[in-house]
């Protein structure tokens, strides 16, 4: 098991010819959870909808099917998720992050979820690569006050995105921050509101159900594992 989180379980499988591939299986992991499993296939079409939206972008793993009604696969990418990252970045990380995100908003899709640094792979290769839709959201082109409407919504959302991006950079490059880059990392007000109405809430309701955290910061721990298990596929 690669990663086990509120929303989800990801396994890691090998092929015949030894390409790695992530199992994605949606599943409400908690008591009684069970019982919201065709909740669960519904977010799993969700996402692998966005997915085949972007399934084409650069850093984004490459696609693979379904599997099941609540599962897909996606090839694995070697690496390390960027809050386990010790080393010293690419210059251009971050140049490069930004320009997967701005290919997602040019898509109309939130990416919702870009606060967390276990979503971030550090690549072998030293590129950035985002994994986990599960949450984003896709806006569909509208027309008339109505598109207007939802204009507007997605593009104070999108600002989400951004301050966590820059926010990421100042974490991990202050150096090469610029003052308009600095700008970014402060909340706009429509952010703050965001953040207060579904940010804070949805934290405290996943600090709940897991009050010593999840396996979301061990999306690696196969590594581990394989030298002790010389059966883990």
């Amino acid at each position: 098991m690669l990663k086990d989180d509120f929303f989800s379980v990801n396994i890691l499988y090998k092929s015949e010819d030894n390409t790695r591939y992530v199992l994605k299986l949606s599943d409400f992991r908690f008591i009684f959870g069970v019982l919201l499993r065709p909740l669960a296939s519904f977010f799993s079409g969700r996402e692998y909808k966005i997915y085949q939206r972007i399934a084409d972008i650069e850093g984004i793993p490459t696609l693979g099917p379904r599997y099941g009604r609540r599962g897909y696969f996606h090839l694995y990418i070697d690496g390390l998720v960027l809050h386990e990252f010790k080393g010293r970045l690419p210059e251009d990380f971050f140049v490069r992050l930004k320009a997967i995100i701005e290919q997602l908003h040019q898509r109309r899709i939130f990416y919702l979820d870009l606060n967390k640094l276990g979503n971030i792979i550090v690549g072998s290769d030293g590129l950035p690569y985002l994994i986990d839709f599960q949450v984003s959201i896709y806006f569909k082109q509208r027309r008339g006050i109505l598109g207007y409407v939802t204009d507007k919504i997605f593009n104070g959302l999108i600002r989400e995105d951004i301050y966590h991006l820059y926010k990421h950079k100042k974490r991990f490059q202050p150096e090469l921050m610029t003052p308009q880059e600095l700008d970014l990392t402060k909340r706009t007000g429509f952010n703050k509101w965001y953040n207060r109405l579904f940010g804070h809430p949805y934290r405290k309701v996943k600090r709940l159900i897991y009050p010593s955290g999840s396996n979301e910061i061990i999306w690696y721990k196969w590594k581990k594992l394989k030298d002790k298990n010389k059966n883990i596929p």
